[in-house]
Parts: structure tokens; sequence; C-alpha cells
């Protein structure tokens, strides 16, 4: 495979991730994209597939091709740096080991990402053999507050990945989660726009056999709404305290998708 063999290479030159980015999915062997919902989605960024032109990232990709391409893997952890963040050594690493590592989950999590290039590296992985049991979606954080997107953008960009994975995968199960909360205060813009964007979500997702909706946020605020240091140091990364909550609050929902 022309990308296996390729991207994962460290060091990936500049010219080799722009040859890759506009290399189609089928030439690449991998998932193609779904016609009917290029044609059904609304025509924005949010939905549209589009790589990053980052070496790492391109690098990145290659590593997880290489892992799926060794197929034994029951659950997708698919994100931006907030999923990312479970490979740190000081935040959650060890949490990733003690959850996650016994249900087989791969991290497809990737820093900066927003929906677009999540759509994107959907479409240029490897269609396993044997089907992922689950996928876990976390996505959208950064399309917002930071971003260009508008919040019902945003959402529209989670419900076409969503899709996308059931496409690729009929029979797995998909467990949405609603973007993380930022910033420190309950009144802070970006914490408007992700309750905003997580508003539109259920709706935007009921029709979706296998995919559910799970808005764990309020687990890592107070009484309040205010979001501690001691949980998100950054107001927006988990502490390696707020990987445990996160992996916590999804673990029974993932143990019934699982059959475990």
């Amino acid at each position: 495979m022309f990308i296996a063999n390729h991207v994962a290479m460290r060091g990936a030159s500049l010219a080799l991730c722009l040859a890759l980015a506009v290399l189609p999915a089928a030439t690449a062997h991998c998932a193609e994209p779904q016609a009917e919902q290029a044609t059904a989605a609304p025509k924005h960024k949010s939905v549209m597939p589009a790589p990053r032109i980052a070496d790492w990232w391109f690098t990145r990709q290659g590593e997880k091709i290489g892992l799926m391409s060794k197929g034994d893997i029951d659950l997708l952890m698919v994100g931006d740096s907030i999923t990312h963040n479970f490979e740190n050594e000081k935040v959650g690493l060890k949490v990733w080991e003690k959850y996650f590592v016994p249900l087989k989950a791969i991290n497809l999590g990737f820093g900066g990402d927003r929906t677009e290039h999540v759509l994107w590296r959907l479409d240029h992985l490897p269609v396993m053999k044997q089907a992922p049991k689950a996928a876990v979606l976390l996505i959208g954080t950064n399309n917002i507050c930071w971003g260009s997107d508008t919040p019902k953008q945003a959402a529209e960009g989670v419900q076409a990945i969503a899709r996308k994975l059931k496409a690729i995968y009929p029979d797995m199960n998909v467990l949405v989660l609603g973007v993380f909360p930022r910033r420190r205060n309950l009144d802070h813009p970006h914490r408007k726009q992700i309750i905003e964007l997580n508003s539109y979500l259920p709706e935007l997702l009921k029709d979706m056999k296998g995919v559910k909706f799970l808005d764990i946020g309020p687990a890592f605020l107070d009484e309040k709404g205010f979001l501690s240091e001691e949980m998100m140091p950054d107001t927006t990364h988990p502490s390696e305290k707020g990987h445990e909550v996160w992996a916590e609050a999804i673990t029974p929902e993932l143990q019934k998708m699982l059959g475990k």
C-alpha cells in the first residue's frame, strides 16, 4: 500500500505530504467516501474532507494505518488533541493502559484536528476485515472557539463523521461525546459556543441506528459550572485526573457496546 509503505516513515517530506493530500481514497485502497453523504450533507468546510499539510500529521496517519492493518482492534477512539493526549505520559497514558488497552483500543486522536480532517483521515484508513465493535467520537472544539465555523456547522461535521463511521462499519456501535467544556467560567463565549454545538447533536444523531450521544461535560465541572485547574490545567485539555473522570464516565456504556 502506497500510504502504509511511504507515509509511515518518520521525516516524510512536505512534497510527499502534498502528493498524498490529492491522492484519491480509492487509489490508496482505503475506505471510499460515501457518495450519498456528499450529496446530502450541507456544503460547508466542516463536512468536506480535507487533509492538513504537515509532516507529523501524515506520519501519524501512516503509523495508525500500520496498526490497523494488523487487525485485532475492538475500539476506535477518534478525535483531536484531547483524545491524542491519552498517549501523553504525563496526563493520559496510565489511564489509557488501565481502561482502554484491555478493550483493544486504538488512539485515532490527532492534535489540532477539526471535523473535516477526521473525515479525510477516515477516508484514508484501511477497512479492517474484522470490524471494530465500537467507536468513541469526540471532535468539534477546534471548529469553533478559536476556529471559524458556527456551532451548527461544527455539529453537522460531527454528524458527518458519525455517518461515515457507520458507512464503513455498519454493525459498529458509535458513542458520540458532547464537546468538553473549555474556559473556567460558564459565561465565557467559548463555553457558550460549546453548549450550543452540543445542543444540536441529539437531533442530528437521533435517526442513526447504533449511534448514541452522551454529554459527560458536567462531570468536569463543580456545582456552579466552574472548570477547575485540577481538572483541566489549561482550561481545555484534561489533567490525569480529568482523563480518569472521562474514562470512568464512558466505561459503563463501552461495556455494553463491546458486550463485556
